[in-house]
């Protein structure tokens, strides 16, 4: 079932375990604000004044916005991200302003939610358990179809001893996890990963980013020590001795 944003909010407001979702979920949202577009390039926005500071009310959704300016004030329809980047920082907003539960985003959560500074910050303020629920969700396994389409690719590359295949999530872009090829090889062949990139990706439904692994990394290092590989290749010569 999903979750309303008037829950995400409740539950930041309630505590710092509920913000994470929360700031994720409003960079993510389509916002309405009153105003026109001029020129396709720049905003022309209606500020309020609360509490002797002028702010901008933004709303979550087309209903809450009737709700309280019914059709007395025409309306920008605008992804948070984009809002963010035409109409600057320097104004702070107001979430849902007189529809009962609002919060106002200042400045300094603009700035950072700007950057995705926000989103990292919180996400490490999370327990363990919640951070694996969260990636949890994000995870998109492949079928065992796919997972045979990559296999028999990846024969046709014989520098690749093994390969594994896992998600990566970067809270501070807030998208969806990615699915990465991780290949471990006998030696680097400029130009491989390239290669690796073309012939997966003509097979795959869905884009796959490839990198070697490198020890040195403690990404590389996460990836072994974690996760399963999926492909192995063994010599003919390493075959052979285990029926001597």
């Amino acid at each position: 079932m999903s979750v309303s944003f008037d829950e995400l909010l409740a539950a930041a407001i309630e505590g710092p375990s509920g913000r994470f979702l929360f700031y994720r979920a409003l960079v993510e949202l389509e916002l309405f604000v009153i105003g026109s577009v001029e020129d396709d390039e720049s905003l022309n926005l209606k500020y309020i004044e609360e509490d002797g500071e002028l702010v901008l009310p933004v709303f979550t959704s087309r209903d809450k916005f009737d709700e309280i300016f019914e059709s007395e004030y025409p309306y920008v329809r605008i992804p948070a991200a984009m809002l963010l980047e035409m109409a600057g920082t320097a104004i702070p907003w107001l979430v849902n302003p007189f529809t009962g539960l609002s919060k106002k985003i200042i400045r300094e959560e603009l700035e950072t939610l700007k950057d995705g500074r926000i989103l990292n910050y919180f996400f490490e303020q999370l327990r363990d358990d919640e951070k694996e629920k969260i990636l949890t969700e994000q995870m998109e396994e492949l079928p065992e179809e796919a997972m045979d389409v990559l296999r028999t690719c990846l024969r046709n590359f014989p520098t690749v001893k093994k390969a594994y295949l896992v998600n990566l999530f970067d809270p501070v872009v807030a998208d969806p996890a990615f699915p990465l090829l991780a290949v471990e090889v006998e030696a680097v062949e400029e130009g491989l990963v390239g290669e690796l990139f073309g012939a997966i990706n003509h097979q795959a439904e869905l884009q796959i980013e490839v990198m070697i692994l490198d020890e040195g990394f403690p990404l590389a290092r996460s990836i072994v020590e974690h996760t399963r590989p999926f492909y192995f290749r063994e010599s003919v010569d390493e075959l052979r001795t285990l029926f001597d």
